[in-house]
């Protein structure tokens, strides 16, 4: 979903500095958005990224237990960065969530970032490709620029402006659920292209003393 997301939600100017880097894979990310509270209902998302004016950077939060980001494919051993879902407060008032590029890990020997823990979060039933993870954030900085600016912005001296519907935030998981319906239809498509095959060769009893049948003529 990195890459997707980074289609979807930056700039023109971001799109050259950061999805470069990642279609080349000098970067490797994941999509933070599921907390251990907070799944599909995303008003409810607790991580918080408040503004401060006076260093123009944005201090991104995981307050509480429920707000840990858990999850997120890629994110357990993988991704040196993560494109993290946070609610925007400017000056004590919050402004939706929004997407926020941080780097977790080192490029150089990809221990974690000061103030960040990262791992993975253990045995799960399935898609075990996909190195699921959880993601600690302690008041971690990053500047302005980070914020994914292509549906909303927030200028050096604190100004929201909104490009978009608040919507357009949600366009790379719903994306990721489409695809998953997708996949899924095809791998039932696969099971059932191989069981009818099968079934046209595969004899089964002798329902008739001088003819075995074969199983898809009995259906």
């Amino acid at each position: 979903m990195f890459i997707p997301a980074l289609e979807r939600m930056t700039t023109e100017e971001q799109k050259a500095k950061w999805l470069t880097l990642a279609k080349q894979y000098k970067i490797l990310g994941a999509y933070a958005q599921t907390e251990m509270g907070h799944g599909t209902y995303l008003r409810g998302l607790e991580t918080t990224a408040t503004y401060d004016t006076q260093t123009q950077e944005f201090v991104l939060d995981t307050p509480t237990i429920s707000s840990i980001k858990f999850w997120p494919g890629t994110l357990g051993k993988s991704a040196n960065y993560a494109i993290v879902l946070a609610i925007l407060i400017i000056k004590g008032k919050k402004y939706g969530m929004h997407p926020f590029l941080v780097q977790i890990r080192s490029l150089i020997d990809h221990t974690p970032m000061p103030g960040v823990k990262v791992g993975e979060i253990g045995a799960r039933m399935g898609r075990l490709s996909s190195d699921n993870g959880y993601l600690i954030l302690n008041k971690i900085r990053i500047p302005r620029e980070n914020m994914l600016m292509k549906n909303a912005e927030v200028s050096a001296d604190g100004t929201f402006t909104s490009k978009a519907p608040d919507q357009a935030n949600y366009a790379a998981m719903i994306m990721a659920r489409v695809n998953l319906c997708q996949s899924s239809c095809h791998y039932m498509s696969q099971g059932a292209t191989i069981g009818i095959r099968y079934s046209s060769v595969r004899r089964q009893s002798k329902l008739d003393p001088k003819y075995e049948f074969f199983v898809l003529s009995l259906i």
